[in-house]
């Protein structure tokens, strides 16, 4: 006999403010969807959308005269560890870095990457996503620099994390100017195409000028104008909840190791921080279906119809430290930290939640019936940041985090289902009443203490 779904009317019992369970569904919804949060394919690639590069034309810092050794804003010189920044970046201003668009333009130095390397990560791109890097370059403007160190062009290279290390080679460029300042030649437009290996990939650019050229880091090529897009990956939807992806902290263009340092920061005070939705990576779906409790046969002649308690519970998914509060223990008052997310999202979830119903169950004879849940849930991905912008974003906050919890704007699902009983509950349907062959007491008259 077919699986045949039943109504699932009941009496509500929840200890929980989330929306009222919902009503048995068809069969054929279950039998199609095994992953229910799968049922709504994956997004394709998206359209290339603009990254934002902050400070790619070098401006910030401000500066007067021709040239200065403030490192740039938002870059990281060298390492990226700390605040991300050490000493070692000249930038030309546009008079004499002759850029033909009026910008200030970057100087790459060595001796060493470690030292010298330029670098910035690209804010809101995540691992997968086609990046293209679009910049302009050309050899140095310096009086340090030779006519041998420039009349080939100057080496570097430039890497996007995930992607290969590229060798590129500047115009050369052979005239001075009257200011004994090298006449610039510009390339406009030139890109990088690589994918990211890394949510909010590093992107490196480093002189390879030879050190009998370089002049101990004093003659390096000139970039400027940087700017970026992306072609977005797809949403995974078919994740379990409890298989999120790490959570991640970054201080500037430094990728912590642990979030607890940016836990810490979010949570000091109540407006500390501000939490923003990926709402492109966000959803609400429903878990895969499971059984609740026993299964039922009806072993007798007759229909039955009964009230059958079900119980079920629904629990949150997250890896922040419990310092965060999200998710949250249920007990404790709402930490900074929930309070950002809640104006953040505009949600205020049941982060545990458990319900109690009685439904009415009708069994044919014959056959087995037993109860199938689907707990809603929502998926949020979204970004913790400063609230309060420094003039360096090296020194600002940065936490990545996903959470999945009950859900807000979706009701769970009850289904009754029946069906033919399997050969081995015929079996046990057909066996004889359990019974002692000699009852105790058979010989006893009745009502007589045994």
């Amino acid at each position: 006999m077919a699986s045949r779904p039943r109504s699932a009317a009941a009496a509500d019992t929840r200890t929980r403010t989330a929306p009222v369970i919902g009503m048995c569904l068809s069969l054929g919804l279950l039998a199609s969807t095994p992953l229910a949060y799968a049922a709504v394919p994956p997004a394709g690639a998206a359209a290339p959308v603009p990254v934002t590069v902050l400070n790619g034309d070098f401006a910030q810092p401000a500066f007067t005269g021709v040239n200065t050794s403030a490192n740039p804003h938002a870059w990281s010189v060298g390492s990226t560890a700390g605040t991300g920044t050490t000493a070692g970046v000249w930038r030309w201003d546009a008079t004499t870095g002759g850029h033909p668009g009026g910008l200030t333009a970057a100087m790459l130095r060595l001796p060493g990457e470690a030292a010298y390397g330029l670098k910035q990560r690209l804010r809101g791109v995540r691992s997968g996503a086609r990046v293209t890097v679009t910049y302009d370059e050309s050899p140095s403007v310096s009086n340090y620099c030779t006519a041998a160190a420039l009349e080939q062009g100057q080496t570097y290279t430039v890497q996007g994390e995930g992607g290969t290390l590229a060798d590129r080679t500047t115009l050369p460029t052979t005239e001075k100017l009257p200011s004994n300042y090298w006449k610039p030649a510009w390339r406009t437009g030139v890109t990088l195409t690589f994918t990211a290996g890394a949510n909010e990939p590093l992107l490196t650019f480093t002189s390879t000028v030879p050190a009998a050229q370089n002049n101990s880091g004093y003659c390096g090529p000139l970039i400027t104008n940087v700017r970026a897009t992306h072609e977005p990956p797809p949403v995974d939807k078919t994740i379990p909840a409890g298989a999120l992806p790490a959570s991640e902290a970054f201080m500037g263009n430094d990728r912590r190791s642990t979030t607890a340092d940016a836990v810490a920061y979010c949570n000091g005070a109540a407006n500390r921080c501000t939490f923003t939705t990926e709402e492109a990576y966000s959803f609400s779906y429903y878990a895969p279906a499971r059984v609740a409790a026993e299964t039922y046969l009806n072993c007798t002649r007759n229909t039955l119809n009964r009230l059958r308690p079900v119980s079920t519970a629904n629990r949150s998914y997250g890896d922040l430290p419990a310092a965060a509060g999200l998710p949250a223990s249920g007990t404790a008052a709402p930490t900074n930290m929930a309070q950002q997310y809640t104006r953040g999202t505009g949600l205020s979830p049941a982060w545990n939640t458990t319900q109690d119903r009685q439904v009415t169950e009708v069994v044919q004879p014959a056959e087995a019936s037993w109860i199938e849940t689907q707990g809603a849930r929502r998926r949020t991905d979204g970004w913790f940041t400063a609230t309060t912008q420094a003039a360096d974003p090296n020194n600002d906050w940065r936490l990545h985090t996903v959470i999945d919890h009950p859900s807000t704007d979706l009701s769970d699902r009850i289904y009754q289902r029946t069906g033919p009983l399997t050969a081995s509950e015929k079996q046990r349907c057909q066996s004889d009443r359990p019974n002692a062959p000699t009852p105790v007491g058979a010989t006893s008259p009745a009502g007589a203490e045994r």
